[in-house]
């Protein structure tokens, strides 16, 4: 066991003299210039950095950070380059996509513009659809029709002449604007023979350039009816038409089927006619139309060929007005023909 420690006991006390002595001894055994025995520090692992060059790296840690900022430097070179043609190729590829795109579609619209099956389906479809305004609306296939180059001027005002022509010209060109505009023949009220229609045709546009109310440049059709004896007492009725182009040097003359006329009617105009009749040279005073009229209330004037024939006559000036119109077509210039 251990002793306990008394309270009670004093520490010990130590004098003056006591540790000067202590000092002088120390003294006397430390080397002499104060140095100590003590041994030099060893130097610092190479791993740790010195104190005084804390601040200031190595040549081969300078070294080592250049490699690596030069590394650093050209990996960031390279990711920009291949950046940049990563770009260059997207860009590449967008505009190959366009023009391909471009391309395809050009190479489509030619293939349809050149394609006769898809010309023949469009044109088709085209007709259709005017086929189906004009049923529902008839006044509306001369609004869809009018325009274009060929301006034409009827002399006449008469729908069954103004609307043959309208039709027969807008047939050949596709667009036509046809107008009518009232004139006089100066021949008889019933023109008797070729020469005499040719001559009322004629000078019914030569009336409107005389009067001024169409230009010497305008594009002129005038038609004139005229019976005629094509055999020994066999009477038809015939109508001349004639187109004028004073600009292009077009002049053409073509004549409408002949409708046969019963001879009684021609015996009750001849009738009629005075023998002063000033005009007895072109023909009679009163029209094959008037007489028949007056024999048959219930036909009028203007469609007798239809009561007597079957075939009205805007049908039969329609055909020989569409063979105008293309014998009109192929002497105009290629720019005029849409």
């Amino acid at each position: 066991m251990m002793e306990e420690t008394s309270s009670d006991e004093q520490p010990e006390m130590v004098t003056r003299e006591e540790v000067e002595q202590a000092e002088k001894e120390a003294n006397a055994q430390s080397p002499p210039g104060g140095r100590t025995s003590l041994p030099a520090p060893k130097p610092l692992p190479s791993f740790l950095p010195d104190s005084n060059t804390t601040n200031t790296p190595s040549r081969s840690m300078q070294s080592g950070l250049s490699r690596q900022e030069s590394a650093y430097t050209q990996s960031e070179n390279k990711s920009r380059v291949a950046s940049l043609h990563t770009d260059d190729c997207k860009k590449a590829h967008i505009d190959d996509g366009s023009m391909s795109s471009t391309y395809q579609t050009g190479s489509l619209l030619s293939w349809i513009s050149g394609n006769s099956l898809v010309s023949k389906v469009v044109e088709k479809t085209k007709s259709s659809v005017e086929s189906v305004i004009t049923t529902l609306d008839p006044g509306m296939k001369e609004v869809i029709r009018t325009g274009g180059d060929i301006n034409i001027v009827v002399t006449s005002c008469k729908d069954t002449k103004v609307g043959a022509v309208r039709e027969a010209f807008q047939q050949v060109f596709g667009l036509a604007t046809v107008t009518g505009l009232e004139s006089e023949s100066g021949t008889a009220a019933q023109p008797v023979g070729y020469t005499a229609g040719l001559k009322g045709a004629e000078e019914r546009i030569q009336h409107l350039r005389r009067s001024s109310t169409i230009s010497d440049e305008q594009v002129s059709v005038s038609i004139e009816g005229f019976i005629v004896e094509l055999l020994p007492d066999k009477w038809y009725e015939m109508s001349c038409i004639v187109l004028q182009d004073p600009v292009n040097r077009v002049d053409l003359q073509t004549f409408s089927q002949p409708t046969p006329i019963p001879t009684q009617y021609i015996h009750s105009a001849q009738d009629q006619t005075p023998s002063d009749y000033p005009l007895r040279w072109a023909g009679l005073s009163v029209s094959i139309g008037q007489v028949i009229e007056q024999a048959n209330p219930h036909i009028g004037h203007v469609d007798w060929q239809k009561a007597l024939v079957g075939v009205d006559r805007r049908e039969s000036l329609v055909l020989a007005l569409r063979s105008m119109a293309y014998l009109y077509s192929q002497k105009l210039p290629t720019s005029m023909i849409s």
